[in-house]
């Protein structure tokens, strides 16, 4: 007994000693510069032979630690991408430490860059900026096109994997929102040196760990040249254009700033060369305005489908916009500002088909004509984004004009002028505590006032129309939830109160004799509706389950223009998504839901839309049913440079009404008959992206599916509607000599219109697109560009086109490039394209931009 005792005390005693030489290697992983803490570092102990004894990863603060026997001889290894590697000797060093780490992409070694153009950490991708960009490129948005996983749309959103992204970031700082177009558009990929996409973002750090997130966030971590200073470039370019003859000019100056607690965009751009700049102040992260206004007025001027705008865009457009984002203690202030303007004209010949039983109605017409477009919008934004509380308070204003002057000749010849403007303010409130680390309290308010008047006047050889719309709306949406999670589930409550007010007054004096019906609405549509969404979520190792329970009961005025109604609504939503490992997500949705109409289509009396269309709202209120099934899958092999995704969709709608449509002579009558509508649409999408490493280069093929059905009339009979289209595209670019690199897309599209089971021809278009571009000396650059498109205009009737473009530039310096460009060289003037709608075919031939000669000069800082 005396022995086991004396053993056990041995034991004891060795235990103590051996905890307690014990050493607790600690500290904290900042940045160079702004001293921001890192997380996601990786941290590495190693002893005196280099062997690998403990390693870590820093917390959400920066923070690690680690425990050792010993560290007598030994380093710690802190490591993180985007930043350079530091080795740390723990020989006779004090904790906590302080690490700095210094953001580098240059630091790394030629052969690493080439060797992992896209690198991972967890649930973090990196796109080295410099292994995917060309000689050629301007701007970070050109480079984003080739990065496999990432889709950049001709409106410049950005997707990954299939999904849009929900924010982007420049070094961690959501300074743009949603008009990330400025950054993608007006930042040198020079000074960019990689591109972060961190897949399942949670924007709030509040709902870190309690909310699920299947989208990812865009991060752009600049060169260190382009931090913690002013950056500019400018550009200047004047020429002449052969059709229309006269002057061309394009300009562009682009100011940024990144400092540690204040960043700035602003940018000025005008040109009339047919560049575009909606993409460059669109908001992709808006929110839907809970007005809910949209235009009864519907004209505009024509536009071309497949077919780049620079083609076919007689414009004068001006964009300036500043914005910036101050940070102060906790929170951060931001603010967005942008003025547009652009003046459109147009120029388009026309024929529209009415397929009708008793025989095709066919239309002709001859259309030119202006539009200027002004727009002015702020956007005032105070966040908080901590770990147990968020805050964010954003107050935004829009004003808009569109103005639209068209002039038609041919079957029924006319003038139109419209004057659409649009006043919109609204504050949107949120305010999230979190308590304990489990439990949520949040309160959210939104407010928002709109106003949409339309005026259209019409002239016609023997009548002239007048037509004022005034149509305004309040909103408002205040509620309070609360959650709890346990264990990986997360239940809450989210009630609240809305109400909503709207008037809508309409007079049309003077209409052609043949049509029937009122021409004077007036219209308030009113609601209260009280609302409760229980909501469960459960996250289980890899699968995460989100259930939606939203219930609502609504009272519905509308002042004796037709009855008051009570109704309740209930709309279950599920969510499944599987994330096996780091490479493969799948996901499941399903919902079934009752909803009420479109409160815009009450109005009993005709709207005039254009010069021969008008539409009859409803007197009746309806409610619509929907079901919707839909299954989506990402994977991503990074080391591969493997992307792919894919996404198919089925839905089902039932509606209490049909949509109708009446001939009168030259004029189309539409309105909704009292006829139940089944409507089905199965969508599907695909996307496969790899790495070429062989030629420094990058591929994509996608595809897109759709076929709808719906019921109408036309002409009092019934009328089937099934239409159908397809697309498939690929993607190649590279660089496989050092003094050339490539680019080439293909895109195939066909669609057909099926009615009463008799079906159209198939039409076709196709567009082929090269571009060459040759270094033979570091100072000179020579591209030469080719796009055919070969539309169909009826069976075997087909339209070609060929343009031809070419660039030469010269750079005596870093910081000054010279360029000749030589665009439509084959003086293409024309362009033809037909598409069907549900009732109708729509034939165009469109004017060209001609051939065009302009000299540029851009100066870099």
């Amino acid at each position: 007994m005396l022995l086991r005792y004396v053993i056990s005390i041995m034991i004891y005693v060795l235990t103590t000693l051996a905890c307690g030489a014990q050493v607790s290697v600690t500290g904290v992983v900042v940045e160079q510069g702004s001293g921001d803490a890192l997380a996601g570092a990786s941290v590495v102990l190693r002893d005196d032979a280099g062997k690998i004894r403990k390693y870590g990863t820093t917390d959400a603060d920066g923070k690690f630690a680690l425990q050792a026997t010993s560290t007598t001889g030994w380093t710690l290894d802190v490591s993180m991408m985007s930043f350079a590697k530091q080795a740390v000797a723990l020989d006779s060093v004090r904790y906590p430490l302080t690490v700095v780490l210094e953001p580098s992409a240059t630091l790394l070694k030629e052969v690493a860059v080439k060797a992992d153009r896209i690198r991972e950490q967890g649930d973090t991708v990196s796109y080295n900026v410099s292994s995917f960009a060309q000689a050629q490129d301007r701007s970070i948005g050109d480079v984003l096109r080739r990065m496999p996983g990432i889709d950049v749309a001709d409106n410049g959103k950005i997707k990954y994997q299939g999904e849009d992204i929900n924010k982007f970031y420049i070094e961690g700082s959501d300074m743009l929102g949603g008009k990330y177009g400025i950054a993608t558009n007006g930042i040198s990929h020079d000074d960019v040196g990689a591109v972060e996409v961190m897949e399942n973002h949670q924007p709030m750090q509040v709902l870190s760990g309690i909310s699920f997130s299947d989208k990812a966030a865009i991060n752009l971590k600049l060169k260190n040249k382009a931090k913690a200073t002013w950056t500019f470039h400018g550009d200047a370019a004047a020429g002449y254009m052969a059709d229309p003859a006269g002057a061309v000019w394009d300009s562009e100056l682009f100011a940024m700033a990144v400092m540690p607690s204040f960043q700035n965009i602003t940018t000025f751009r005008a040109n009339n060369t047919g560049e575009d700049l909606s993409p460059s102040h669109t908001d992709f992260f808006a929110e839907r305005r809970g007005t809910g206004l949209s235009r009864y007025v519907g004209i505009g001027l024509p536009g071309v489908p497949s077919l780049d705008s620079r083609r076919t865009l007689f414009n004068r457009s001006f964009l300036v916009s500043t914005n910036s984002l101050w940070k102060f203690g906790r929170g951060e202030l931001k603010a967005n500002i942008d003025y547009s303007y652009n003046r459109v004209t147009a120029d388009a010949t026309n024929v529209t088909t009415y397929f009708i039983d008793d025989g095709d109605r066919i239309i002709t017409e001859r259309r030119n004509g202006t539009e200027h477009t002004h727009s002015l919008a702020g956007k005032f934004t105070y966040e908080l984004n901590g770990k147990t509380s968020f805050i964010n308070n954003t107050l935004r204003a829009d004003i808009d004009w569109d103005d639209v002057d068209l002039r038609t000749a041919g079957t029924l010849p006319n003038s139109q002028s419209a004057a659409l403007p649009d006043y919109y303010v609204g504050n949107r409130f949120r305010m999230i505590q979190r308590f304990n680390g489990r439990h949520l309290v949040t309160f959210k308010s939104v407010n928002e006032w709109e106003s949409l008047p339309q005026t259209l006047a019409v002239g016609m050889d023997a009548a002239a129309f007048r037509q004022h719309i005034s149509d305004h709306a309040f909103f408002t949406d205040e509620s309070a939830a609360y959650a709890f999670n346990i264990s990986g589930i997360t239940l809450s409550l989210e009630g609240g109160i809305k109400a909503y007010l709207r008037t809508m007054n309409s007079q049309l004096p003077d209409i052609p004799a043949e049509l029937p019906g009122l021409t004077e609405n007036v219209v308030n549509t009113d609601y209260v509706t009280v609302y409760a969404i229980p909501k469960l979520e459960y996250r289980l190792r890899r699968v995460n389950l989100t259930l939606n329970l939203p219930l609502s009961y609504a009272h519905y005025s509308f002042d004796k223009a037709i009855a008051d109604r009570d109704e309740g609504y209930f709309s279950p939503a599920l969510d499944l998504n599987w994330k096996p490992d780091n490479r493969f997500s799948g996901t499941l949705r399903g919902g079934i839901g009752r909803s009420p109409m479109n409160l815009n289509l009450i109005h009993p009396a005709l709207v005039l839309t254009d010069y021969r269309t008008l539409k009859e709202g409803t007197d009746r209120f309806y409610n619509s049913s929907s079901r919707n099934i839909s299954a989506a899958f990402s994977y991503r092999h990074t080391r591969r440079g493997l992307f792919a995704n894919g996404m198919v969709m089925q839905s089902w709608t039932r509606l209490p009404y049909t949509m109708s449509q009446q001939l009168y002579g030259d004029y189309a009558v539409y309105s909704y008959a009292d006829a139940r509508n089944d409507s089905r649409m199965l969508m599907a999408t695909g996307s496969v992206s790899k790495t070429l490493n062989f030629m420094r280069g990058s591929c994509n093929l996608n595809g897109t599916f759709n076929r709808n059905s719906s019921h109408m009339f036309s002409q009092s009979q019934a009328v089937d509607a099934l239409s159908t289209a397809w697309s498939a595209g690929v993607k190649v670019s590279g660089t496989p000599l050092r003094f050339f690199n490539f680019g080439y897309e293909l895109r195939y599209a066909a669609s057909r219109l099926s009615m009463n089971g008799a079906s159209q021809a198939w039409l076709s278009s196709m567009k082929n697109e090269l571009k060459l571009t040759f270094t033979p000396h570091p100072k000179w650059q020579w591209t030469v560009s080719g796009e055919h498109y070969r539309n169909q205009l009826a069976e075997n009737h087909y339209k070609n086109v060929l343009m031809l473009d070419t660039r030469l530039t010269y750079r005596p310096g870093k910081r000054v490039e010279l360029g000749a460009d030589l665009s439509n060289i084959l003086n293409r003037s024309s362009y033809n394209y037909t598409v069907y709608s549900q009732l109708s075919s729509f034939e165009s031939q469109r004017s060209l931009r001609g051939r065009q000669l302009l000299f540029s000069i851009t100066v870099k800082k």
